[in-house]
């Protein structure tokens, strides 16, 4: 299996998704999105394996575009994740400097003009970018 199958059952369509490769969040997060569009049913398969039936609410709709969109939707689901897993410490950081009272940072930062350059930065860019 590379992660997803999907099997045909009539105008139902079966997702068999692999939790080794997509977390049970990314799933979870997916399906609720696609409550609009299907009806849904997740149960756990053999192994690693998540099924989920899929079966279009409108007679109208392809269920093959419909399984295709719920697994591009599971890739973004899963890179949001990974996002959110590798951003969390940053994150944290910028929450508890936010509601913070005192300065986690550094303090003479707290009050100065944000429109200063003491190190004459802006005037290294322009004169290198003229020089290039």
């Amino acid at each position: 299996m590379s992660g997803i199958d999907v099997a045909k059952e009539g105008t139902m369509r079966v997702v068999t998704i692999d939790t080794r490769a997509y977390g049970l969040n990314a799933v979870l997060k997916t399906a609720y999105w696609f409550t609009d569009r299907a009806f849904l049913h997740l149960q756990y398969g053999s192994g690693h394996e998540i099924e989920l039936r899929l079966r279009p609410k409108r007679s109208d709709t392809d269920g093959d575009s419909l399984a295709g969109d719920f697994m591009n939707e599971l890739l973004e689901q899963q890179l949001r994740d990974a996002v959110a897993a590798e951003t969390e410490g940053m994150r944290d950081l910028i929450f508890a400097h936010a509601l913070s009272r005192t300065s986690l940072l550094n303090r003479e930062l707290e009050t100065a003009d944000p429109f200063a350059d003491p190190y004459h930065v802006g005037s290294r860019v322009r004169n290198s970018s003229i020089e290039n």
